[in-house]
């Protein structure tokens, strides 16, 4: 049975989770042209699972994608192509023999000590940000969580991880908006094409001048990828440019919905907040909200041929998007999926997908979500949500919040909200 999927922006950003449900009783799979012109949908756990690990499919997509945005002309048609050579390169959107080339150079930048080595960097960034919030808002004056903590930690994080001595945070912030409006909406305007483009020549030149700089620290990842540039594991400056602006904008953007979204949840049943005082609860926890809310909802593949996959046939080309939100809600994989249980033995739900581009910063990410969390929670125990304090963003790739208003309260009595 093929279904049809309407309004794909709309149903996916108000509850994405109505909707997969309804697609999952359908069946693993299902056609939807609401999606980049076209593309099967891929429902379950295991069928998302089973996707990202098939070797008919390809991680090389962003040809069709970038190119079918809305510039027109010569002059337009080139800085399209200009924004897809640069994502093209990056190690997100490559197969075999670059991907595990691009990897490998990577891989010893995040090694376990070098995540470990940043968590008093990330327990420091937090309660300075704390402390810049409790001088600027008295306590049961409402504030901005998304704008106050959740976007500017995991900038500063991502941004010291990678070794930058300079870290410009409004343009930061500003470019990595951008870009998330750009590779998460189904159809990009003409003005998200060129603020896109405009940022990411921007992230482009700033990273160009840190690596020119010359005073590059041995321990961060900068200078992990000039060693492996000088041995021949990254071909170029452009390769290079491209693996670093992909990271420092995925290293923000998925931290930081993860953060608000956190937060939301936890929030919305006070006692799920105080629970997490006990720290022995903070991985299972985390793992648990990664589960629930997703930042990232699906990612994308290309059939490299034309096969058959749950019964029904692919063609070369075809784009196949398989859906991680509802893959991690599928009953047939956890018991009561609909309910938040922060104690679930859950162990990685499918968040940082799997297979051979599982994400290569999800160590940083859990460290510096299971950190953060701690410590609002020990610096503000009866932190409670405004009513109607929260905006959801109008993305369907990513599930985050844009505003999420809450208050440190001086009252002990703690509003739920149902």
């Amino acid at each position: 049975m093929t279904i049809q999927v309407s309004s794909a922006n709309e149903a996916l950003v108000n509850d994405p989770y109505v909707q997969y449900r309804d697609w999952r009783a359908r069946g693993p799979i299902h056609w939807s042209d609401d999606y980049f012109g076209g593309a099967w949908v891929l429902t379950t756990f295991d069928a998302v699972q089973a996707a990202l690990k098939d070797p008919r499919l390809s991680a090389c997509r962003t040809g069709g994608w970038v190119m079918r945005a809305p510039l027109s002309g010569r002059e337009g048609r080139a800085e399209l192509i200009g924004m897809q050579r640069l994502f093209a390169r990056a190690m997100l959107f490559v197969d075999k023999p670059a991907h595990p080339r691009l990897r490998q150079a990577m891989q010893v930048g995040f090694r376990p000590s070098a995540i470990q080595g940043m968590s008093d960097f990330v327990g420091t960034a937090a309660n300075g940000l704390i402390d810049e919030i409790e001088a600027t808002c008295d306590i049961d004056t409402p504030f901005d969580f998304i704008g106050g903590f959740a976007r500017a930690l995991p900038a500063r994080v991502i941004a010291r991880f990678l070794g930058f001595r300079r870290v410009d945070e409004r343009r930061f912030l500003a470019w990595s908006t951008d870009l998330a409006r750009f590779l998460g909406s189904v159809y990009p305007s003409e003005a998200d094409v060129l603020a896109a483009r405009d940022s990411l020549v921007g992230m482009a030149d700033y990273i160009a001048a840190e690596l020119s700089d010359g005073a590059i620290n041995e321990d961060n990842l900068l200078a992990v990828l000039l060693r492996a540039q000088q041995r021949g594991e990254i071909e170029d400056g452009a390769e290079m440019l491209s693996q670093c602006a992909m990271l420092l904008f995925a290293g923000h953007e998925t931290t930081r919905h993860l953060l608000g979204t956190a937060v939301y949840w936890l929030l919305r049943q006070p006692e799920r907040w105080t629970s997490l005082e006990d720290p022995v609860r903070l991985r299972s926890a985390v793992r648990e909200l990664l589960r629930w809310d997703s930042p990232v909802q699906y990612t994308g593949r290309r059939a490299r041929s034309s096969f058959t996959l749950h019964g029904k046939g692919i063609r070369r080309g075809d784009l196949v998007l398989p859906l991680i939100g509802s893959a991690n809600r599928d009953p047939n994989r956890y018991g009561d999926p609909e309910r938040i249980d922060l104690d679930r033995p859950v162990g990685m739900p499918l968040s940082f997908g799997s297979g051979p581009h599982v994400c290569i910063g999800a160590s940083l990410t859990l460290m510096e979500a299971e950190c953060a969390l701690a410590t609002l929670v020990r610096r503000w125990p009866r932190l409670q949500l405004c009513e109607h304090g929260a905006e959801w963003l109008a993305i369907p790739l990513y599930r985050g919040l844009k505003t999420l208003m809450v208050r440190r309260s001086a009252d002990a009595r703690i509003q739920a909200w149902a």
